[in-house]
């Protein structure tokens, strides 16, 4: 076999290899996955009922008035998303060998998979037609209204956006006098030691998620949570975390992410190609997914946080 050359066929072996994903990857946190063994299939999910009142000053033996709470379903169809990335085979020698170059040339690809699932996931989210401005101003009233819209469902309580657009969030918040004040005291607190913890972005995080009352504040990586429909929005939502893989059936949740198993096992076809032609090591990933909205009212989106 050719030390600088790579094997042609399916690659299970590499299909397994772990990608470190970079900072800011928030998806899997938002919109749980539910691994599929077919590529279509029907959903049947739990959706809100809306409260009523209850009933008094009820005649004896009559019956009580009734709201009947029933299920609905929707389909989803899974996509393939594929990467190809090639490393010469004078490259291969730079790398340690061709057992390290199979490895690079497969989290390369991996990696663009997921970014594509990560912007799929961002699409019906942030993605999404926006509900109010953002006015640093009012936003602390402004989060309370979106958090009475999404009481009914199930979830933490998260505020998300793009890194930068949360750090610009911060800045118009801080700049307005009388929410600025405010947010700075929950930073810098009452000695040094705390004063000086509060320069940490994560630490201004934190305060936002006790200033408007939220579970958790999530920033994603800006050249997918900052790009196109994406850019200078906000999310505060109901996500869950998926401790129970059922529960989008019992529970209004926001959205589930289907995933095809193209063996039955695991959700990567990944194959390595020897191209003598071009001379070129060839490397593909492929996932088949689709990401489905359950209950869009989960959401509440805020646009116009400043550039």
């Amino acid at each position: 076999m050719d030390p600088y050359y790579t094997i042609t066929g399916p690659r299970p072996d590499l299909a397994a290899v772990e990608v470190n994903p970079p900072e800011g990857y928030i998806g899997s946190k938002l919109i749980p996955t539910i691994s599929v063994t077919d590529k279509t299939g029907t959903v049947y999910y739990n959706d809100v009922t809306a409260d009523s009142s209850a009933q008094t000053g009820r005649s004896t033996v009559t019956a009580p008035n009734s709201t009947t709470i029933a299920g609905n379903s929707t389909t989803y169809t899974c996509a393939e998303a594929i990467s190809r990335g090639k490393i010469a085979p004078d490259e291969v020698k730079a790398f340690g060998g061709i057992a390290n170059a199979d490895q690079v040339g497969v989290k390369f690809a991996k990696r663009n998979v997921l970014n594509a699932i990560e912007a799929a996931i961002a699409t019906v989210t942030t993605g999404s037609t926006a509900d109010t401005t953002f006015d640093a101003a009012k936003f602390t009233t402004q989060a309370q209204t979106a958090l009475d819209t999404v009481r009914l469902y199930y979830g933490k309580t998260t505020l998300l956006g793009g890194t930068i657009t949360l750090k610009r969030m911060v800045q118009a918040m801080l700049a307005d006098d009388n929410i600025g004040p405010m947010l700075s005291r929950i930073v810098s607190g009452t000695s040094p030691s705390v004063a000086t913890a509060g320069v940490q972005f994560t630490a201004w995080l934190n305060a936002i998620s006790m200033l408007i009352g939220v579970d958790q504040v999530l920033a994603g990586d800006d050249t997918i949570w900052n790009a196109g429909d994406n850019a200078n929005k906000l999310v505060i939502g109901k996500f869950d975390d998926n401790s129970d893989p059922l529960r989008y059936k019992y529970e209004p949740v926001f959205a589930r992410n289907y995933l095809f198993l193209p063996d039955g096992t695991q959700p990567w076809f990944v194959e390595s190609i020897a191209d003598r032609l071009t001379k070129a090591n060839v490397y593909d990933a492929s996932a088949w997914y689709n990401v489905v909205t359950l209950n869009t009212s989960a959401i509440y989106v805020f646009d116009g946080v400043p550039a």
